[in-house]
């Protein structure tokens, strides 16, 4: 049952000044009523609605920015960047299912991969988020391959090439690769 309350009690705005005299409003505002705690626990929310409104707008607006300016971080592979890609648009979603579209997902997925990735998969136009997923591990799984081939031959061949070569691959292919001849160090080094 609602009481239409004799003393009327202005909605809280959240403004820095008003904290204070809306407490006391509401103090003067259960007294005057004649509510008790149980009637003023179920007025005083209804008077917080609008402070309520905009916190959770600040909330929704933060989590739209973060998810529509996330850039895939050099030293991380596409698949550490879907987790966060998923879980901040699982976030807006469990608020608001339909913020965003199918297309929209789509595109902002593949517009946060690292840019040598981003090229290779507009130039095949996936047309769902799963095939831009598969082209993006396809490239970047290619290109570790291609990077781990000229280490090998530059171990193969005893160059003096390769902290140089080395030194040009990003953060996680170089920390890949170095395991990677950590592991394979006596297969590949040449005959004295």
């Amino acid at each position: 049952m609602v009481y239409a309350p004799i003393t009327k009690l202005d909605n809280f705005t959240g403004e820095k000044n008003d904290t204070q005299i809306w407490l006391n409003n509401i103090e003067k505002a259960i007294t005057a009523n004649g509510w008790n705690d149980a009637r003023a626990m179920q007025a005083i929310p209804y008077f917080l609605k609008n402070i309520i409104d905009s916190c959770n707008n600040n909330s929704i607006n933060r989590l739209i920015n973060t998810f529509t300016t996330m850039k895939q971080r050099e030293t991380e592979t596409v698949t550490t960047n879907l987790g966060h890609f998923h879980r901040n648009l699982h976030q807006i979603q469990a608020i608001d299912t339909n913020y965003f579209t199918v297309p929209q997902i789509l595109n902002q997925f593949i517009h946060g991969l690292h840019s040598s990735i981003l090229q290779h998969v507009c130039l095949l136009h996936p047309g769902t988020l799963q095939d831009a997923v598969t082209c993006a591990r396809d490239f970047e799984s290619a290109e570790l391959e291609a990077n781990h081939a000229q280490v090998i031959n530059l171990v193969i061949n005893g160059s003096s090439e390769l902290d140089s070569k080395l030194k040009k691959f990003s953060k996680s292919i170089k920390k890949r690769l170095e395991g990677y001849l950590a592991d394979n160090h006596a297969i590949y080094q040449s005959p004295q």
